[in-house]
């Protein structure tokens, strides 16, 4: 699958499929006529690249350029290397209601922080930005993470071709970009940082991608408290009601209108260990960061 960012048209973003030179399943996406795009999707699929480009190529309606056209552009950047396929990005949705959760970040393979954490009187630990480098201890913690009740995000560093054991290393390459739970009556969407947006296949409309792109861009991190306002004015088309993210080395929660924003910082804190305890008490969250000494 490709992620093609279109340029002159409506849609603003154009998802397909290319294999042994045939064309899979073709979206266009964020704009225009949504009937006519299903039409083109659906009269393009199964069709051969060399048949196809003729075609589509040329084909002006607006700027110089069309939907055809764009997507004979993308499809010959793709042929040709140009445009790499697109690596999903992994969403996971923990079905399962929680009333406490604890999350940590920066965990760089403290395997004593993870095991302190995980003895917890908590629903489920969330850990934000993978378990480790793929050496050292990164072995022992991807184990106790498995055993345990432990969900990972993927964080910047590498996630494949990690000397692991092969169950601890098809783990990590399972790992999702971006975490999504219930906490009493409220969702919460958790993730390492902005790094996600620099992937090929991020795409304006991953779920969740609104809220990473408002604190990441626009806010940078929470740190830019002028544009409070209008990340709060953003919130009502958020998915999420709770975001929690790592990165920043920062402990801090900020509520703007109905949405609490969520910093965690690394869980190697002085003194002993830290994470953020997030819990549903009488209708109401409640946000603290203890200490384990």
């Amino acid at each position: 699958m490709f992620v093609y960012r279109a340029k002159g048209i409506c849609p603003s973003e154009i998802h397909f499929e290319l294999a042994a030179n045939t064309i899979g399943k073709v979206s266009f996406l964020g704009g225009g006529c949504k009937g006519n795009a299903q039409l083109i999707g659906r009269l393009l699929e199964g069709r051969d690249v060399d048949s196809l480009l003729p075609l589509a190529r040329g084909i002006k309606c607006r700027n110089d350029t069309s939907c055809p056209d764009q997507l004979a552009r993308a499809i010959e950047l793709a042929v040709s290397g140009v445009l790499p396929p697109a690596e999903e990005i992994r969403v996971l949705t923990d079905e399962v209601p929680h009333r406490k959760v604890a999350v940590i970040a920066e965990l760089e393979e403290n395997s004593a922080a993870l095991a302190a954490v995980c003895r917890q009187p908590v629903d489920a630990v969330y850990c934000l930005g993978g378990l480790g480098a793929g050496d050292g201890e990164t072995d022992q913690i991807v184990s106790l993470a498995r055993r345990g009740k432990v969900t990972c995000s993927q964080g910047p560093g590498p996630g494949k071709g990690m000397a692991l054991d092969p169950d601890n290393q098809g783990y990590m390459e399972r790992v999702p970009h971006l975490i999504r739970f219930t906490l009493g009556t409220r969702r919460a969407l958790a993730f390492y940082s902005g790094f996600i947006q620099e992937l090929a296949s991020f795409s304006d409309y991953t779920p969740g991608s609104l809220e990473l792109l408002m604190v990441a861009n626009l806010s940078d991190y929470l740190r830019n408290e002028a544009v409070f306002p209008a990340l709060e004015t953003m919130t009502g088309q958020f998915s999420s009601d709770i975001v929690i993210f790592g990165y920043t080395r920062r402990w801090s929660h900020v509520r703007l209108g109905k949405t609490d924003f969520v910093s965690v910082g690394p869980v190697a804190d002085f003194p002993g260990f830290r994470y953020a305890l997030l819990e549903w008490r009488d209708g109401e969250l409640n946000v603290s960061f203890p200490n384990i000494n």
